[in-house]
């Protein structure tokens, strides 16, 4: 592994056959730290896939190994806030053999630079469950705060703690 070919750039939808791979195995690999189940992954269509990558109001990213995708993010507009001023990051995974490299970094910047331009929102959401420490110092390291905790039902049909950040775009621009 070169670090020098390692990378991230906007996904589109001629990425969507990989951005789909890569999200199904991210969802089974770690199924007690997403918010959906694996079986409802592998049955979304391509259109699904494609409209998650068409860039309008939301994007995602891919982390790249030359031309191997090795990991994904998306920011996007956060459904539970019905006023449509807030944005989630949501989706992090990077393969195993990629991870403590620093690369989430990567991930966050571009996150939070489209959060930024994208003048609709006025905050930035992530979260995170109970025991998840990497995820939890990613978030505080880039400027996130603690927002609130609240219990809830996890795909993996157990019910645990998600703790949730917020980061003000509006300070940031």
């Amino acid at each position: 592994m070169d670090e020098t070919n390692i990378y991230i750039r906007p996904l589109t939808p001629d990425d969507w056959k990989c951005f789909r791979a890569i999200r199904i195995r991210a969802v089974n690999m770690h199924t007690g730290y997403v918010l959906v189940k694996p079986e409802k992954t592998e049955k979304q269509t391509p259109e699904y896939w494609k409209e998650m990558l068409n860039g309008r109001g939301k994007q995602a990213f891919g982390l790249f190994d030359q031309d191997r995708l090795i990991g994904i993010t998306a920011v996007l507009p956060w459904c539970e806030d019905p006023s449509g001023k807030t944005g989630i990051i949501a989706m992090i995974f990077i393969e195993p053999e990629y991870r403590r490299k620093g690369y989430s970094n990567l991930f966050y910047k571009s996150c939070i630079d489209f959060a930024k331009n994208y003048l609709v929102w006025d905050k930035l959401t992530i979260g995170h469950r109970k025991g998840n420490e990497p995820s939890r110092k990613g978030m505080t390291k880039h400027g996130f705060q603690f927002k609130e905790e609240e219990e809830i039902n996890w795909p993996d049909d157990t019910r645990d703690i998600e703790y949730r950040y917020e980061l003000d775009l509006k300070g940031l621009r």
